[in-house]
């Protein structure tokens, strides 16, 4: 079984200083969600905040999600595009972390020396999952911060929708995590892990669009937070059926 121990620890503090040390994952881990969660979500708000009123209803109200106000068009951003900033924002930044702290390594053949310490292949895999996190929530959620403080000036959103929000970030970096543990075991390469990150966030992302058109209000941003938590609990127990010291430094 997976769990927190001495050994774990210590590796979480050697993954962290792996992680500052490589510009590269200081780099993409920062950048990509500031302009995910920040940058665009901001300005994609501002741009529907200075519609006039009538612009949804212009190209007919036949196609907009359910819950969608057609004589304001903020509740478009609120209600459609905001979710799927926070989604694609909250998969994103594990799964780049994964591939810096997992794959680079084993592309430069130092896991190897994990072999010689007394730890297990749990140990080594909660040290970099705790790793991955805890660099995860200190760049998301302060953005999300800056968000929230937007919106609230604004006032745009309720208390309510905020903390829903919160929580579908929060099920969207449970997932990729999850899924940071998946690539971890089965990429070998740079590019590998890439590819095997497509293929499973794009599908993660077309199901978040279909929740967004299909599911009403408030309800639409519950579903989701429960559907991107189901889809890394069943990604993690996968990985766990799956894996071996031998398979994880191979």
């Amino acid at each position: 079984m997976m769990g927190i121990t001495p050994e774990s620890r210590i590796l979480l503090g050697k993954e962290l200083r792996q992680i500052r040390r490589s510009r590269r994952a200081v780099l993409t881990s920062t950048l990509l969600p500031l302009l995910l969660l920040v940058i665009m979500p901001m300005g994609q708000l501002a741009s529907f905040r200075s519609m006039p009123a009538e612009a949804l209803q212009r190209g007919g109200t036949q196609g907009l999600p359910p819950g969608i106000d057609p004589t304001n068009p903020v509740s478009f951003y609120t209600y459609f595009l905001f979710p799927l900033f926070l989604v694609i924002g909250g998969l994103m930044v594990p799964s780049q972390l994964a591939t810096h702290t997992v794959v680079v390594e084993r592309e430069r053949r130092s896991l190897e020396l994990l072999m010689a310490l007394p730890v297990r292949v749990s140990d080594i895999v909660v040290g970099k999952l705790l790793a991955i996190l805890a660099v995860a929530v200190g760049i998301t959620l302060p953005l999300f911060a800056v968000d929230c403080v937007f919106m609230v000036v604004w006032e745009v959103v309720t208390p309510l929708y905020l903390a829903l929000a919160f929580l579908v970030l929060l099920s969207s970096l449970a997932c990729a995590i999850a899924m940071a543990f998946v690539i971890s075991l089965i990429a070998r390469d740079f590019r590998t892990a890439n590819n095997i990150s497509g293929l499973i966030v794009v599908p993660i992302i077309f199901v978040t669009l279909a929740l967004m058109g299909l599911v009403p209000g408030d309800v639409k941003l519950v579903v989701l937070a429960a559907a991107l938590l189901a889809t890394g609990l069943a990604g993690l127990l996968a990985g766990l059926r799956w894996i071996t010291f031998e398979r994880y430094l191979s």
